[in-house]
């Protein structure tokens, strides 16, 4: 097996265990590791290749079916963002660039994560009419509670890769520089791309909003560890 390969498997591995578990934190503190696995990966790619993978740049197209395809694509583009990849959206699908193995890292988490997201929602939705006195403007809320998600998602991403690089980084070296180079590259790919801009998810239940977030992010990530 592949080291790429290894950790696609281990991502997968940490995030559908503690999807199943109803212990608290376990969900988060699998999406810290799991980002730490990869931002680890990629620092070893970075350090390994440099800019000699510059060539290497493809696309991959990605089903993103209705219902929620634009809030799929939303998760989608905050997974993608910290790690060294682009997102363009179409009907029902996305196309993501980057180099093959952070396209391969970024779709492992977003597999796990969009049905996540999604089982979150419901319970929480129908939790909220039971409980509540008043009338729920479901799509309003729905929009919310994807929108919070999505972005807390990426926060903890950006995050997790932030100490990740800071820890192994801790002895001064060009480390920064290097990933820097590659994102560099990435954008100026991005750049020369032809696309139009989508239209932008608009955010009105501030209710939704938060439900989204507490589904990302339960418990608080310190040093809690999945065996």
């Amino acid at each position: 097996m592949s080291k790429l390969a290894d950790v696609v498997k281990k991502v997968q591995k940490l995030l559908n265990v503690a999807n199943r578990s109803d212990k608290p934190g376990e969900i988060a503190a699998a999406q810290l590791l799991a980002q730490q696995l990869i931002t680890k990966y990629q620092i070893e790619e970075a350090q390994l290749h440099g800019n000699s993978m510059n060539g290497d740049i493809t696309s991959v197209h990605i089903a993103t079916p209705d219902p929620y395809a634009i809030d799929k694509a939303t998760l989608l583009n905050s997974i993608a963002l910290p790690n060294f990849c682009k997102v363009l959206r179409g009907d029902e699908y996305c196309i993501i660039y980057g180099y093959a193995s952070d396209i391969e890292l970024c779709v492992a988490l977003y597999d796990v994560l969009s049905m996540h997201m999604i089982s979150e929602m419901t319970v929480k939705l129908k939790e909220l009419k039971k409980s509540s006195t008043e009338k729920i403007r479901t799509k309003e809320w729905v929009r919310g509670f994807f929108g919070g998600y999505a972005i807390n998602i990426g926060e903890r991403i950006k995050q997790a890769k932030k100490d990740t690089i800071k820890e192994v980084d801790s002895n001064g070296t060009s480390l920064a520089l290097v990933l820097r180079d590659k994102q560099h590259v990435i954008e100026d790919y991005w750049q020369q791309l032809v696309r139009n801009t989508g239209s932008k998810r608009k955010i009105t239940s501030i209710s939704g909003y938060k439900a989204g977030k507490e589904s990302a992010a339960a418990a608080d990530l310190n040093k809690n560890k999945i065996e």
